[in-house]
């Protein structure tokens, strides 16, 4: 097969029944072996490998192409699902199943969700279509010949993405940690580890009759000078001393191990009394080894206690974390894409402008064969920065985020989401104040309860709703694409979004991310303007249907639109409009919605004043003083602010004017006129503001 080629491995055989994939599949596939003793017999076993054979070589469903070998061991236990769904329904074999048996299959699955009746009605289509590569066992008709899986599950796929947006509060201080661990904290914990190395690597000769306990002794009186505890057992390894109390997190036993490499002493497990009689004197403190510590910046004090081996080990794992989170939120990659990348993958380019861009090079997987397509990501530089502390703290040959386990194999960086929430967690065990966590927990209601956005079920449920109670946010791995593209395209749908979010960044990186095609990023991009835009037409609705007034030349036409829709869907004081129907009928409008800062376009080439001013630039371009007469504009309540505030700033600099030619001072003037004629406009038509 193809998929062997290129390697020294020949591959899995049919008889086998684990098949190993290792060799041929990205290291980050979570499935890398397709085990086929679940089947229960030798024939469901043997129609099983003819299956998944034939299923990676023969068109099936309406991708009309074969399956990606990184899907065979899902495909295996669809397969097996399926199965076992029939045998419930009394059907052993497929040869067996007759079509007065599937109102049976779908009363039987359908209690575990429309994803699983999905899954198993594909995998049983699948199985009909290539009945001709079975050869012992095989359906004789093909099960509902003209619907769809879908269809018949029910399962309902929106428009918009359903992957939840890390809100804005949770993601700035989870951000601050992120860029605080891959700044400074990484630096503290690589120079750690390099010490410790130094030390391990140092031989400790045998201390001679009395020189250990004098070390000790000597040990105990510095910390006493210092007025210092004795370092004290880490919490992981309170099982050791399961007498031992915790006092405040700090388990009430020494560290013997740690004594011993501060002293350079071997061997002194019968000093261990010593040590006690001193910790019960003295009291215990965490870690132990004096490596400096950077300061956290709120409160100036070291922002962790000092490290022991086994926190040490932890904060490596925590560093690890925190690169993931800053390459993969600050590039928009996958979370395949981001673990998948090489030691080298780091590059920098100087623009035609001459500004340096920072790239990271890697593979795109999704909707690719199986090994992937080369791809660029233009990042910010810190992004870089966190690539060079992965360099130093990982030592896979080939992989960024590969490193040597304990047990001396090579492992690659694993279970990212847990991972996530448990960097949230040791954030806010680090740096919580007394105003609470430092990654806030937001209320939300319980799952028993009613969707608090769905205005329909608010009306009707019961007045003893779930209490909102806080709770931590769930990371996952696609929540930090998302939430950067929403952030690239919203408010005011573009460029400005990234910087306004990312205050320290360049304008390049957010043009750099338009353009990573390669990945499907951009696409997620434009996804996200078009919901953003949705929104904001759903909001300029909700404005004029509660009094709101708008001006421009489009006002008359949007306002009409709005007159049929609220018609139509009877939204009048008292009633509760559906919003999915709202959305769907508002969705015509944002197609030609242009937002803007000091107006908006609902652009119709026909009668745009831009178009026919510059043609040669083949696109909209809304400028203020045309938008004033052109029929295309509109400006409502939103915009009020900002034009007041753009009309003092020319005023000002209009009274600064002064040394300027007369023809300049007379366009300043104009402009500063114009102004005022937008916001009388909307004074007129908008309704007095509250003091």
């Amino acid at each position: 097969m193809a998929l062997t080629q290129g390697h020294n491995n020949r591959g899995p055989r049919v008889g086998e029944d684990v098949w190993d994939l290792r060799d041929f599949i990205p290291r980050t596939s979570r499935q890398k072996f397709v085990h086929l003793t679940g089947a229960t017999g030798d024939l469901e076993r043997r129609t099983m490998k003819e299956y998944l054979y034939a299923r990676l070589r023969v068109p099936v469903g309406r991708l009309a192409k074969p399956i990606k070998v990184t899907w065979l061991a899902e495909e295996g236990r669809n397969f097996l699902r399926t199965m076992q769904t029939l045998a419930a329904i009394g059907v052993p074999r497929l040869q067996d199943l007759r079509k007065e048996h599937l109102d049976s299959f779908l009363t039987h699955v359908r209690p575990f969700g429309p994803n699983t009746v999905e899954n198993q009605i594909i995998t049983l289509k699948a199985i009909a279509v290539l009945g001709d590569h079975l050869s012992g066992d095989r359906l004789e008709f093909v099960p509902w010949p003209y619907r769809s899986a879908r269809q018949i599950s029910g399962l309902q796929q929106g428009e918009e993405n359903t992957t939840a947006r890390i809100p804005e509060q949770i993601m700035r201080p989870f951000l601050t940690g992120v860029v605080f661990y891959v700044e400074s904290a990484a630096q503290d914990v690589i120079a750690a580890r390099r010490e410790l190395a130094r030390i391990d690597a140092t031989a400790v000769p045998r201390s001679g009759q009395g020189e250990a306990r004098r070390k000790f002794e000597q040990f105990i009186a510095e910390r006493r000078a210092q007025g210092r505890g004795i370092p004290a057992l880490p919490l992981e390894r309170h099982a050791r001393r399961p007498g031992a109390s915790v006092i405040d997190g700090v388990v009430q036993a020494p560290n013997l191990s740690m004594v011993e490499l501060l002293t350079q002493v071997r061997s002194a497990y019968h000093l261990l009394p010593l040590l006690k009689d001193a910790g019960r004197e003295l009291g215990y403190e965490e870690g132990g080894l004096p490596f400096s510590r950077a300061d956290w910046p709120p409160t100036g004090r070291p922002w962790r206690p000092e490290f022991s081996r086994s926190t040490l080990e932890a904060e490596t794992s925590y560093v690890r974390t925190a690169c993931w989170a800053a390459i993969a939120y600050l590039s928009g990659m996958r979370d395949a894409e981001v673990r998948d990348l090489r030691r080298d993958c780091a590059r920098v380019e100087t623009a035609a402008d001459g500004r340096l861009r920072y790239k990271i090079h890697g593979r795109v997987y999704k909707d690719r064969k199986v090994t992937g397509e080369e791809a660029d990501w233009v990042v910010l530089d810190l992004v870089h920065r966190a690539v060079e502390v992965l360099l130093e703290i990982d030592d896979d040959p080939t992989h960024l985020f590969g490193y040597t386990a304990p047990h001396g194999s090579l492992g690659l960086m694993m279970h990212i989401p847990q991972r996530l929430n448990d960097f949230r967690d040791h954030l806010n065990e680090l740096f919580r104040d007394e105003e609470g966590p430092f990654v806030p927990a937001p209320a939300v209601t319980g799952t028993d309860g009613p969707d608090p956005q769905d205005e329909d079920a608010t009306a009707a449920r019961d007045t003893e709703t779930p209490p909102a109670e806080p709770m931590a946010w769930r990371f996952d791995t696609l929540q930090f694409r998302r939430t950067l593209a929403w952030h690239i395209a919203t408010q005011p749908f573009g460029m400005v979004a990234g910087t306004r979010q990312y205050k320290h960044a360049s304008f390049a990186i957010f043009e750099g991310y338009a353009g990573t095609s390669a990945s499907g990023f951009a696409d997620e991009v434009e996804a996200e303007k078009a919901t953003a835009k949705l929104d904001y037409v759903e909001d300029l609705y909700h404005d004029w249907n509660e009094g709101g007034q708008s001006a421009g030349g489009a006002t008359q036409r949007i306002e009409a639109e709005f007159d049929r829709i609220r018609a139509e869907l009877g939204d009048l004081p008292g009633t509760a409009a559906s919003p999915e129907r709202l959305r769907t009928m508002l969705r015509h409008l944002s197609r030609t919605l242009h937002p803007g800062v000091l107006n908006d376009c609902f652009h119709q080439p026909a009668t745009a004043v831009c178009e026919k001013r510059f043609r040669g630039l083949g696109r909209p371009l809304p400028m203020l003083n045309m938008c004033l007469t052109c029929p295309n504009s509109h400006r409502s309540s939103v915009h009020l602010p900002r034009l007041r505030q753009t009309r003092d700033s020319a005023a000002d600099e209009l009274g600064d004017a002064r040394g300027l030619p007369a023809h300049q001072q007379s366009a300043m003037s104009h402009f500063t006129a114009t102004l005022d004629s937008l916001i009388d406009e909307l004074r007129k038509t908008t309704r007095p503001e509250t003091p």
